[in-house]
């Protein structure tokens, strides 16, 4: 194994200096390829190509490993506004734990619920574009595995210089997640992201990138090296991954030919950053929707998302803590197309008096139309963002479900119904700290986890919740499916729907006999729920409470928690201040639950990030049909609703969009009620102006005659 330090040394050459195109042309890539212990890879190597041995021969891989992409588990790393956060989904427990390591609100972070970096690397990692977490171990000792048998057995280099104590049992073996430039450099159609995640699925993490390629076939996972393995034992080195290298690949000099691009196409950004819309009938279908009015005028993601070497990219909203704030100035909704405001202009001149700028401060950039927004008072620009009317999904009178790449893995091939976990709502709209409205995406924690003595709640490892309640929660793939909506029996069916029917499929039930089944399928689900939560609770105090660290802290109040909700066994309520404490003590029979009030919402609240995309057209716009679009009873905007939802529905509250957005009811009404009039009394204040503008001609002209008729003539008496 080589330390970082050493490999970025060899990486850079000698003179640290990098060559560069400084061109607008591609530059073509015939190029060698370096293996994990930077050694030159020939058709007859057998260890996966390193991007960090061979992309930062010639650029800063150093410098690009700080960017926002891969900083995300960086906990030194500036948090930046709220973005969807990392969720932890586990079918079989009933889990969607939103988790981050930067600072954002009601989201736990990975260090603190006891995951591992190891963890979230073979969790998420196929959603990342490496780096940050996935080589998080690097910086103790290297992280590349240990070479094959095959592969010059007499190369001191090649060989660990770490024990596994060192740096983690799996880490040893499963090697480092480098940064894959060509996940987001590669043209379309060269790099396969799917051949990727399933090696980081088997725990090759290092023979990712080789895959991703397609550069030759790997055989052999990791996943089947039991823990505890010596990463020193020949034996256990010999069942490593071993890469065949495609021949076919290597020219006579022995380059290869990487088809790549400097500005990344919409087709590398679509692999994790994808999103669906959920309706009644599942999954809403692409060709119902329009692409962003954006990428529909033939733009591309980073045209807007721009970066340097040093990936530092432009998020697209105002007010971005960024490297170069006037270099991303106008990358924004507001600086596009309305420009800068003057005052800002005005700070940066006396900054910077040779600031020549200025024109790059200027509306209009890329050829964006200045909106003329007529009739729209100055105040919408305090009170909302941009994208509160421009953005996401059209908004109906609820959120509806939606499904993301990150959260979901959509790209990758499978059958999904649009009820799979996480549940994730949008849009949502409510406030962020700049006072304006945004719409959101959102989601409500679910999770098992332990009650604290300030009513807040600690999340316990989703992976050993799984492994303690395996018994008593007794679900083979799907908490939902199997627990809370059971199956009828064939005697069931029969008792509610006859025999003759009961042998129907269920899509062809009518309206009657669905409600029916489905009011059964819910008794049935909410007793079942009882009594194996409760039994499962109870499995993990028996866990707890044999840890060493048991002793000393006392019994805890282990709880689920889903939409909201928290559960706890009935019995432990009691003994918090229930009368019959002593008698819920001494209960025989099966445990219950009981539902725990005020509880620390930042464990259990609404999580909520917000959305820009998709970029609606300028008609489809709430407002374009006019104020009482927004200021009516109906407004989506405020009377739109959210429910809580979850692997355990909530208790049905619709909350209004109004009440997240912190509205007073009566002022609403109050303008409503002068909206719902504002036309009628327009042609009042047109009438009466019209009448008053009668009087005042026929007064003048009455005026006119008398003063005319008043003049006096000569020779004559007066008229």
């Amino acid at each position: 194994m080589t330390v970082l330090s050493t490999t970025f040394s060899v990486a850079r050459g000698a003179g640290g200096d990098r060559a560069r195109s400084d061109g607008d042309a591609r530059y073509l890539h015939h190029i060698d390829l370096y293996d994990i212990n930077n050694r030159k890879i020939t058709s007859e190597s057998t260890l996966p190509y390193s991007p960090l041995n061979t992309c930062g021969r010639c650029h800063d891989y150093q410098s690009i490993s700080h960017g926002w992409h891969f900083n995300a588990f960086d906990v030194s790393a500036l948090p930046g506004r709220d973005g969807e956060p990392w969720i932890w989904t586990d079918a079989r427990t009933g889990t969607q734990l939103p988790l981050t390591y930067r600072d954002w609100s009601h989201s736990f972070d990975p260090r603190d619920v006891g995951i591992s970096a190891w963890a979230m690397t073979h969790k998420f990692g196929g959603r990342l574009p490496g780096g940050g977490v996935g080589e998080a171990e690097r910086q103790l000792a290297s992280a590349q595995p240990p070479s094959t048998a095959a592969d010059d057995a007499d190369d001191a280099s090649a060989q660990p210089t770490d024990t596994a104590a060192t740096i983690g049992d799996r880490w040893a073996f499963s090697g480092a997640l480098e940064i894959d430039c060509l996940a987001c450099h590669a043209m379309p159609g060269v790099y396969d992201i799917s051949a990727r995640r399933a090696q980081i699925e088997d725990e090759n993490f290092a023979w990712a990138p080789t895959a991703a390629l397609r550069l030759g076939e790997i055989k052999g996972s990791v996943s089947r090296i039991k823990d505890g393995s010596d990463p020193d034992d020949e034996a256990i080195q010999s069942k490593l991954p071993v890469v065949t290298y495609d021949p076919r690949n290597f020219a006579m000099d022995g380059t290869v030919f990487v088809d790549l691009v400097r500005q990344p196409t919409s087709n590398a950004c679509y692999q994790c950053h994808s999103q669906r819309t959920v309706g009644d009938d599942g999954i809403e279908q692409r060709w119902i929707h329009d692409e962003d009015v954006h990428l529909r005028a033939g733009m591309d993601c980073a045209d807007c998302h721009r970066n340097g070497i040093d990936h530092d990219i432009s998020r697209g909203f105002v007010g971005q803590d960024h490297s170069q704030p006037w270099a991303i100035q106008t990358l924004s909704c507001q600086g596009c197309h309305l420009g800068a405001p003057e005052s800002e202009l005005e700070s940066k001149s006396e900054l910077d008096s040779d600031f020549a700028g200025t024109a790059l401060m200027r509306s209009g950039r890329l050829g964006a139309p200045k909106p003329l927004h007529e009739g729209l008072p100055p105040i919408h620009f305090e009170k909302l963002a941009c994208t509160a009317c421009h953005s996401g999904p059209a908004t109906r009178e609820e959120a509806v479900r939606m499904m993301t790449s990150l959260a979901h893995g959509l790209g990758e091939k499978g059958h999904r119904t649009g009820s799979e976990l996480p549940a994730i709502v949008g849009n949502v709209f409510t406030r962020r700290d700049d006072g304006r409205v945004y719409p959101h995406k959102a989601m409500w924690p679910a999770y098992w986890g332990t009650l604290q003595e300030d009513q807040s709640i600690v999340p316990l490892n989703p992976e050993d919740v799984y492994q303690w309640t395996r018994k008593s929660l007794r679900v083979r793939s799907d908490f939902v499916e199997e627990i809370l909506q059971p199956k009828l029996k064939s005697s069931e069916l029969t008792e509610l729907l006859g025999a003759d029917r009961a042998k129907v499929k269920p899509d062809q039930w009518d309206e009657d006999e669905q409600a029916k089944v489905q009011q059964r399928q819910a008794e049935l689900g909410e007793a079942e729920f009882q009594e194996k939560v409760a039994t499962a609770l109870m499995a993990i105090e028996s866990e707890l409470s044999e840890k060493p660290a048991a002793a000393e802290s006392g019994p805890v109040t282990v709880v689920y928690v889903s939409s909201g909700r928290v559960y706890a066994l009935e019995s432990e309520a009691a003994e918090k201040g229930s009368d019959d404490a002593d008698d819920a003590a001494d209960e025989k029979g099966p445990p219950k639950l009981r539902q725990l009030d005020d509880v620390d919402d930042a464990s259990t609240g609404m999580v909520a990030w917000p959305m820009a995309h998709n970029v609606r057209p300028a008609g489809w716009s709430l407002g374009t049909q006019g104020c009482t679009e927004c200021h009516s009873d109906g407004g989506m905007i405020f009377a739109s609703t959210v429910t809580a939802i979850g692997p355990v529905a909530g208790d049905g509250t619709k909350i209004t969009m109004a009440s997240l957005q912190g509205v007073d009811p009566v002022q609403r009404q109050a303008w409503n009620q002068m909206f719902g009039g504002r036309k009628t009394f327009k042609y009042f204040v047109a009438g009466s102006l019209a009448t008053l503008l009668a009087v005042i001609i026929v007064g003048l002209g009455m005026l006119g005659s008398r003063l005319f008729y008043r003049q006096p003539t000569s020779g004559g008496p007066q008229a």
